[in-house]
């Protein structure tokens, strides 16, 4: 692209992925090298924000495969508050901390990996700058092959991030003989069915985005809620829609979004509902009945890939989608809606709002 910009990273994760895809030795074989020299049993994720919440998916991808127990947690609270391997349940050398961090530049996530890496345990910066600040305080650097986004919003190196975890989790298990070479084959071939499909996945984004774009550009207010894996879609799209459009929406676990939170809710809340392939889905409908009822607010936005009673405004996509790669799908609406709306409205996604410089990363002309 010619000038950065969020729409323009949005546009270009079709392209990505699948270089991310086809390149993936590039990142997959660290991690079989890793679990081939040491007895991983137990594996910490740490990042912040995109990275927080790419890794709330890469967990049940890790362990969906692998006999291992994975934990996410923020990097502040790791450092702080933390002590790693509580109840001595595994030997020092079974445990594996993984720091994710797009810029490597993450005050947060350098800090947490110095602990780990003190404190004896063997550590792994996941990061696009593989000669950041973070790289200096870890025993093994793998790239995450997103390209540097030139942008303060991350969006293709979220997507990205998630396709990596699952891609990463599918090698390392086939390769520890925990994944058969039929399955192994069933699901690269699947992901690569799937990418070719990404461009038509977008051009209905954008479709439902146009038709819907009044509505979506009066929202004040908003909540989304997910379940199962897509609970990282729920929180992401929190992210990126309060960062970018400024007005407050929520990330729900579904079935939480009813213990309190409902009853804040009126007739000017947007409720989005991500209602994904998994165990839960039977409950979605539950939901819908619940605010129609109820005549809560008329902006509840269904977004599926199951055919179930949908009104003109949901979102139904009818490209074939693994269940295992719908974070790829159900995140594009809400980047979507992000990056379009703040063009509709006059935000530049591109610059940093004026006297907002955070210090939440150290910037190059810190870094010494």
């Amino acid at each position: 692209m010619e000038t950065p910009s969020m729409i323009g990273y949005i546009q270009d994760q079709g392209r990505a992925l699948k270089a991310t895809f086809e390149n993936r030795a590039v990142y997959c074989n660290p991690f079989c090298q890793i679990f081939q020299e040491r007895d991983i049993r137990k594996i910490y994720l740490l990042g912040s924000g995109t990275s927080y919440n790419a890794a709330t998916a890469i967990k049940q991808y890790l362990e969906m495969y692998l006999p291992v127990e994975a934990e996410v947690m923020i990097p502040t609270v790791f450092t702080n508050h933390a002590k790693i391997n509580r109840n001595c349940i595994y030997n020092q050398d079974e445990i594996l901390v993984v720091g994710i961090s797009q810029s490597g530049t993450s005050v947060s996530t350098i800090e947490a990996m110095k602990k780990a890496k003190q404190e004896g345990y063997y550590t792994v910066a996941i990061t696009e700058a593989t000669e950041s600040l973070i790289t200096r305080e870890v025993d093994r650097v793998v790239k995450l092959t997103c390209g540097k986004e030139e942008i303060p919003v991350e969006t293709r190196g979220y997507s990205v991030t998630l396709l990596q975890g699952y891609l990463t989790a599918l090698e390392v298990a086939h390769s520890r003989k925990k994944l058969d070479d039929t399955d192994f084959e069933l699901r690269i071939t699947r992901t690569a069915e799937f990418l070719e499909h990404y461009p038509e996945i977008m051009e209905q984004t954008e479709k439902w985005y146009l038709a819907n774009q009044k509505e979506l550009l009066n929202m004040r207010k908003g909540c989304v809620a997910a379940y199962g894996l897509n609970y990282c879609t729920a929180i992401e799209a929190e992210l990126k829609l309060f960062e970018t459009f400024k007005h407050p929406v929520r990330g729900y676990e579904m079935e939480e979004m009813i213990h309190g939170p409902q009853m804040a809710f009126d007739e000017d809340t947007y409720v989005f509902l991500v209602a994904s392939e998994e165990k839960e889905l039977e409950r979605v409908p539950r939901f819908i009945q619940f605010f129609e009822e109820n005549h809560i607010t008329e902006h509840v936005f269904v977004i599926t890939a199951n055919e179930m009673k949908l009104k003109e405004k949901d979102l139904c996509f009818y490209a074939p989608i693994p269940a295992e790669l719908s974070p790829l799908v159900f995140t594009l609406p809400f980047q979507i809606m992000a990056a379009r709306n703040c063009i509709a409205v006059g935000i530049d996604t591109a610059k940093r709002p004026k006297n907002r410089k955070a210090f939440a990363h150290i910037y190059m002309e810190e870094q010494s």
